[in-house]
């Protein structure tokens, strides 16, 4: 008989909040590429959505999976997943201020909620913040900014 060594995940919520966030971009940048507005923003906003979510599944792997890698294959991971966020952010907000933003009050009002939630993340990761063992500040980041991100889509939607 073969023993049985069970796989350990480093930080298992983190990874999961890390790659349902991961799929939230993925989604909003395939249904944006399938069906938006036609035009620049659009493009932009698809590559926004797309790098965020290179970034969050790199990101969960790198969180979930550190017993199982070197340190100089796991600081790669981290630049890549670094270096998507930025993209991912120049993205957005090229995307943001490409767009005609006066010609719908409600694409701004989405785009302001996105930008408010993505903020109070960020703040609440800044705190180091911990809810139990499992229940961390990137998982809370995770949570509040899959929402941001679907306040960004309806925005990019302009409607």
């Amino acid at each position: 008989m073969y023993a049985h060594a069970a796989m350990t995940i480093t930080e298992p919520v983190t990874l999961i909040t890390d790659y349902i966030l991961g799929a939230a971009g993925a989604v909003f940048a395939y249904l944006l590429l399938a069906g938006g507005p036609a035009g620049k923003p659009t493009q932009l906003w698809v590559l926004g959505f797309a790098t965020g979510a290179i970034a969050a599944f790199v990101g969960g792997t790198f969180h979930g999976f550190a017993f199982y890698m070197s340190e100089g294959f796991r600081r790669s991971l981290w630049n890549v997943t670094v270096l998507s966020i930025g993209a991912s952010a120049a993205f957005m907000i090229a995307a943001a201020l490409s767009g005609p933003l006066d010609r719908h009050l409600v694409t701004t009002t989405w785009l302001k909620w996105g930008l408010g939630l993505s903020v109070a993340g960020l703040a609440i990761q800044a705190t180091g913040f911990r809810h139990g063992h499992d229940f961390n500040h990137n998982d809370a980041f995770h949570v509040i900014q899959t929402i941001a991100l679907y306040c960004f889509y309806r925005g990019a939607l302009g409607k």
